[in-house]
């Protein structure tokens, strides 16, 4: 499995109740197709840096998930036919796994201060 960013966003007419249910039936079809999601999140109303279908804002939804590549090619086709969904993005997070490694290196650091050179053992001296 990979590790996928999923933003999109909803018809404006869309309530804040049925912005979450889309979410949460997005996440769901991720897990029922043998998919994790790992963080999801409600961004709320944006306006919009031009129109889109004559719409000036959006509801946006994002998450971040564990599939296999045949769950991201039923979603894409799901979200064709989803009238409410204006626009919708998946994305290969590739730097996630390095990203990660440098987080765990950095916590693993100890007391070191941010920035400060790690202190050099020299041989002989």
């Amino acid at each position: 499995m990979r590790k996928y960013e999923f933003t999109f966003i909803l018809d404006p007419t869309v309530d804040d109740a049925r912005a979450i249910e889309a979410g949460e039936r997005y996440a769901k079809f991720v897990r029922d197709h043998g998919g994790e999601v790992t963080r999801q999140e409600n961004w709320g109303r944006r306006k919009f840096a031009y129109d889109i279908n004559k719409k000036t804002e959006g509801a946006y939804l994002f998450m971040k998930m564990r599939a296999e590549a045949k769950t991201i090619q039923e979603i894409n086709r799901a979200l064709h036919f989803d009238e409410t969904v204006l626009r919708s993005l998946i994305v290969l997070d590739e730097d996630a796994e390095a990203r990660n490694a440098a987080a765990q290196r950095h916590a693993g650091s100890g007391d070191r201060h941010e920035g400060a050179p790690a202190p050099r053992h020299e041989a002989g001296v």
